[in-house]
């Protein structure tokens, strides 16, 4: 299973409490917590289900790194043990992060100067650095 990236659980979270007025946005998270909510068969009548308290400690905190990192952990850990589990958290990542990445504006940023890693311009305002891919654990803005 690829990694899931913290930084994409921040993003959905922070749409999910009105970061965004998009509703097929908002609806990333809803469907998130509808495959978390449902608990696994060998433990149907669980609850919480696994990874449930970490993904609504993330949506109590959105901005929280430390706690999009424990339901990353926790929904991998789930994964593992979940053949079905996985391929439903699969398909839910593939699609977050192409609706992503085909909704991130591109950066104008003019009379900027570029050297390796290292960006030097005027006031730009609204430019985010997020990595989605597998292992990605930064995100800065």
């Amino acid at each position: 299973m690829d990694s899931l990236s913290p930084a994409l659980l921040v993003k959905a979270a922070l749409t999910a409490a009105g970061h965004t007025m998009d509703e097929p946005e908002r609806h990333v998270w809803s469907r998130l917590a509808a495959l978390v909510v449902q608990p696994p068969d060998e433990l149907a009548g669980a609850v919480p289900a696994p990874g449930q308290m970490e993904l609504e400690a993330l949506f109590a905190a959105p901005t929280s790194e430390t706690r999009a990192e424990a339901l990353a952990d926790a929904l991998t850990r789930r994964a593992r043990r979940d053949p079905s589990f996985r391929r439903e958290l699969e398909a839910w990542g593939q699609e977050t992060r192409q609706r992503s990445h085909r909704d991130e504006t591109l950066l104008d940023a003019r009379a900027a100067a570029v050297q390796g890693s290292l960006v030097q311009a005027g006031a730009v305002t609204g430019v985010r650095f997020v990595t989605y891919g597998p292992g990605s654990r930064h995100s800065a803005t």
